[in-house]
């Protein structure tokens, strides 16, 4: 029994040793073991620590000894002059990735400091030894030197700590190296999202997973594009927020819809000049040789002469006929003319309802249309969230291709609405799935009070079914069918379905 003790008692102390690797995650265990500062112990204490700090929304103090001291101290002063340690609050992706990222320079610039330290000991102990050298030479009562000059053990301490802060100091003149450049490229893609979000708080608080390249999706790209035009369209705005009915009455409201149109007008304009040679008004001075006069031609007759003939060219001196035409330009004005719509309704947003919206997705969509499409998604989230309303989306093309999409403010449907930014429009157009969907969802008792908006071009047939479906839904329910067409603003199937109809056929100043 005692033997078998005696064998299990090495294995014990060698997992007792480790076992302070338990705290560290995974992906940092590479990291901690290869690094030759500190003690294991250390390390594992340093990194699980920093990342706790960082988690917490403060600066990594804890680095000491995964890196020295004057490194730990411009790593704090490059994430507090950021301000990246407020996303990595509670934020376990930003958090690792930035740690990551770290680490990684720690190694860099400490495989740089190596040979760099060693080239300022070398330096340092040469020119101690040198001073002492002379100190000797300087004493009256010389005697012969028969030992070798040496540094104390305390003047090569003091000689490389001196090193190691001379080092540091020209490894750390730019602390740009630190981090590198996709954080200022996340930085200015955050600070954009957060004016887009302010009602929202802290968009990186949702837990993005960096490490699968969410924020090189052009998706974040679009939603700072596609807000900026929806401030284009505040009366877009004025529509989402007025879809759903309230407890008091069963009306909506509909304001005005500025329909912008352009107007062109031509005119001619006489304009004077002398690049067209209609009349000779006297003599000038020129470098033109088609209307130079004969006595500057013979110059070119002497030898001495044609310098001088060619330095008056030059300096546009030779005398030329003056000539002088008109010229006629077309001219075309446009100047903008607005149209107003206008619709009556009451004037409560409180307690209205959830909105339901169909999406065209067809490759007639295709640009502008797409883009207000789009457009109208993020603005009904954002109205959803902050007046603490439901969303829902159905998005279609041909017949049964419908994607459904529950707009809620968590990961999983911000990533969602992440893919829908980044989608492509494409296909046929059947509208009348998607509509019956969205009927029998207003017909469940959490969507009772749901208005429907139906965004299309208009180009798609329409049932005599689903016109009296619909019909019935608004007389006896109060239904609202909104349409937005975009595109011609002729009269298409959508009014037979959508009342009231909005058109943005002439928004000339959404065009990119």
């Amino acid at each position: 029994m005692s033997e078998s003790y005696m064998v299990k008692s090495p294995l014990l102390n060698l997992d007792s040793q480790f076992t302070c690797l338990d705290k560290v995650p995974e992906k940092f265990l590479p990291a901690v073991i290869t690094s030759s500062h500190g003690a294991l112990p250390e390390r594992c204490k340093s990194l699980t620590n920093s990342r706790n700090e960082l988690l917490s929304g403060e600066s990594p103090t804890s680095l000491y000894p995964l890196a020295p001291q004057p490194l730990q101290s411009a790593i704090c002063k490059v994430v507090e002059e950021t301000g990246l340690k407020r996303y990595c609050f509670e934020n376990e992706e930003v958090t690792d990735a930035l740690l990551s990222d770290i680490l990684v320079a720690i190694d860099k610039l400490q495989l740089r400091a190596v040979p760099l330290v060693a080239d300022l000991i070398q330096q340092l102990e040469d020119e101690a030894l040198n001073q002492i050298k002379q100190a000797l030479e300087k004493r009256k009562n010389k005697r012969k030197q028969t030992k070798p000059l040496s540094l104390t053990n305390a003047q090569r301490t003091r000689i490389a700590v001196t090193a190691s802060e001379e080092a540091w100091q020209e490894l750390l003149s730019d602390t740009t190296a630190l981090l590198p450049d996709v954080w200022q490229e996340r930085l200015a893609v955050w600070s954009q999202l957060e004016e887009v979000f302010t009602e929202l708080g802290l968009i990186t608080g949702l837990g993005f997973d960096l490490s699968k390249g969410v924020f090189q999706s052009h998706g974040w790209l679009d939603i700072t594009r596609l807000n900026k035009l929806v401030k284009k369209l505040p009366k877009l705005q004025s529509l989402i927020r007025d879809l759903g009915r309230d407890e008091q009455t069963e009306g909506s409201v509909l304001e005005e819809i500025v329909i912008k149109m352009s107007v062109a007008s031509r005119h001619e304009k006489y304009v004077a000049t002398p690049l067209i040679p209609m009349e000779t008004k006297g003599i000038t001075r020129s470098d033109s040789i088609s209307r130079m006069l004969p006595q500057e031609a013979s110059l070119l007759t002497n030898p001495v002469l044609k310098k001088l003939w060619h330095a008056k060219r030059a300096e546009h001196a030779l005398l030329s006929y003056s000539v002088e035409g008109t010229e006629v330009l077309e001219i075309e004005e446009v100047r903008e003319q607005e149209s107003l719509s206008n619709k009556q309704g009451h004037r409560n947003n409180k307690n209205r309802g959830p909105m339901v919206i169909c999406l065209d997705t067809s490759g007639s969509m295709k640009g502008l249309p797409e883009n207000i499409a789009k457009a109208t998604v993020l603005e009904c989230m954002k109205v959803a969230y902050k007046e603490k309303r439901r969303c829902y989306v159905y998005l279609f093309g041909s017949k049964k291709e419908i994607s459904e999409l529950d707009l809620t403010l968590d990961t999983s449907g911000f990533n969602e609405l992440l893919n829908f930014l980044t989608m492509s429009f494409g296909g046929g157009t059947d509208a009348e799935g998607p509509l019956n969907k969205a009927l029998e969802k207003c017909d469940s008792e959490e969507w009772y009070k749901a208005d429907i908006l139906l965004v299309s071009d208009g180009e798609f047939p329409v049932s005599s079914g689903l016109s009296r479906k619909i019909g019935n839904r608004r007389e006896k329910q109060g239904l609202q069918v909104h349409g937005i067409q975009i595109g011609s603003s002729h009269y298409t199937s959508m009014s037979k379905i959508c009342d009231p109809m909005h058109y943005f056929s002439e928004w000339v100043d959404l065009k990119r």
